[in-house]
């Protein structure tokens, strides 16, 4: 029982606040900046929303390919079906808790593999560690375009500052926390050495590429994709078709931000992707809100979408 209900509020909890911020975000806004996300649907060129969504489909099916050249140093030999199927499934489960999609990716693809969970998830750390290093270079690219620099400095820090306030005391006690138990238990530190193993060994990996070349060039064609996805999204509004290459880039680290912040960026990406174009660029308050919160539903349902039909795909898998 105590463990169904820890749980449910670790899934509750993230979708509350999200909402919550989602909540925050419509009441916050005027009846014309309501009136004008209407119309701005009803007027919007579906044209290059499909193909946004095309790219990042695109995007998936090259992560998931990239995948591969991880688990080949491994012996691993999988379907592209199954790699695929299990990073789509990954992604709709971190729309419930944040960056509770790998551990789940792992299972998945360990089950349907027979292989190791622990290694696998080895594999998926050596992809967040290489994502973290193209999101600084993305974020320095940004930096050096942005004319007002002070004021996008002061962005980026606006929304850590408060969620460190918050989160850093939940951190400390869960690490201590974590450290009595293990002290405790022998089992469970049993447990948990074998799972760093495994990780350990599957974050090797990476000095085991044999086609190096390969996966830098699936690492960058995957990023691009990020970035075109919201530039032509934002053509896809009258009012955007004309936006800068600087403002794109700014959108892309807030909206990175948000996503990672809270379930999936839901509630928090429209607001932070809005404040960029307003503070930063001068752009109305309901064509920045609308842009903010196209750019979040398209790409979210439709990552919703895949996911479940990956969901039901998967277990076709031998």
């Amino acid at each position: 029982m105590k463990a169904k209900l820890i749980n449910f509020l670790k899934i509750s909890l993230p979708v509350a606040i999200g909402l919550y911020l989602t909540w925050y975000f419509v009441s916050n806004s005027t009846e014309s900046e309501k009136e004008y996300f209407l119309k701005s649907l009803s007027e919007a060129n579906y044209g290059w929303i499909f193909v946004a969504l095309i790219i990042a489909f695109l995007s998936h099916l090259s992560r998931s390919y990239r995948w591969k050249y991880l688990l080949e140093t491994m012996d691993v030999q999988p379907k592209l079906s199954l790699m695929y199927h299990s990073v789509m499934i990954g992604y709709i489960i971190n729309l419930t808790i944040p960056r509770s999609g790998e551990l789940a990716r792992a299972g998945y693809f360990s089950r349907y593999q027979k292989t190791s969970s622990d290694k696998v998830f080895g594999t998926i750390v050596v992809e967040r560690v290489v994502d973290l290093i193209m999101f600084a270079l993305v974020f320095l690219t940004a930096f050096i375009l942005q004319s007002d620099q002070d004021a996008f400095q002061e962005l980026r820090q606006m929304g850590s500052s408060e969620s460190n306030s918050f989160f850093l005391p939940i951190f400390l006690v869960l690490a201590v926390l974590s450290i009595f138990l293990l002290f405790i238990f022998e089992k469970l530190r049993l447990k948990v050495w074998n799972f760093l193993k495994g990780i350990y060994q599957g974050c090797l990996t990476i000095f085991k590429l044999k086609n190096k070349a390969a996966y830098i060039l699936h690492t960058f064609f995957i990023w691009v994709c990020y970035i075109a996805m919201l530039w032509i999204t934002a053509l896809a509004l009258p009012d955007l078709e004309n936006i800068n290459v600087n403002a794109v880039f700014a959108c892309f680290i807030a909206g990175t931000i948000a996503i990672g912040a809270t379930p999936g960026g839901i509630g928090l990406y429209p607001i932070m992707v809005a404040t960029v174009l307003t503070d930063l660029y001068g752009f109305e308050g309901q064509i920045a809100k609308s842009f903010g919160m196209l750019m979040w539903s398209s790409q979210t349902f439709f990552m919703i979408l895949l996911g479940i039909v990956s969901l039901v795909a998967i277990k076709k898998q031998s």
